[in-house]
């Protein structure tokens, strides 16, 4: 049992060292972006700083999900500005779907969808029990394995 253990705990170590290796230095904010831009990064990286899974190599998908989402916020206000031309432009509706679909894809590369978090956490929550709750259960006599 023990020597299982020890396997696990060093498969974890390794498994772990490799995502550090990859996961390149501190995320920067992209350069020749807009203020507003700017602003959209900083929002999102300061609200995923905890989680720890932005990383330089995100830049890119961070400059992209800004800029989209920079551009609907301003194609949105001018549809509620009042402009029935603005809002009936059959280029306008075009360009917002592809801003949109750009911003939910950078969104999931991001992990910014709730469902995209919850996976996370899951992820994260599945890494924190170092075996432990498998030898707690057998030691407590359930039937692990079974699903019956």
């Amino acid at each position: 049992m023990r020597a299982d253990s020890d396997r696990h705990k060093e498969r974890y170590a390794k498994r772990k060292s490799a995502e550090e290796a990859l996961k390149g230095s501190d995320i920067n904010i992209p350069r020749d972006i807009t203020e507003s831009q700017e602003k959209i990064c900083e929002h999102i990286i300061g609200e995923l700083e905890k989680s720890g899974i932005l990383c330089s190599l995100d830049e890119y998908v961070l400059e992209q999900c800004a800029v989209a989402a920079d551009c609907l916020h301003k194609i949105n206000k001018l549809i509620n500005s009042g402009d029935d031309e603005a809002m009936f432009s059959k280029d306008m509706l075009i360009v917002k779907e592809k801003y949109e679909k750009t911003f939910f894809k950078c969104c999931d590369e991001l992990c910014l969808s709730p469902q995209s978090r919850a996976k996370i956490a899951n992820i994260n929550s599945q890494a924190a029990d170092d075996g432990t709750e498998l030898l707690k259960q057998i030691l407590a006599g359930e039937n692990v394995g079974d699903n019956s």
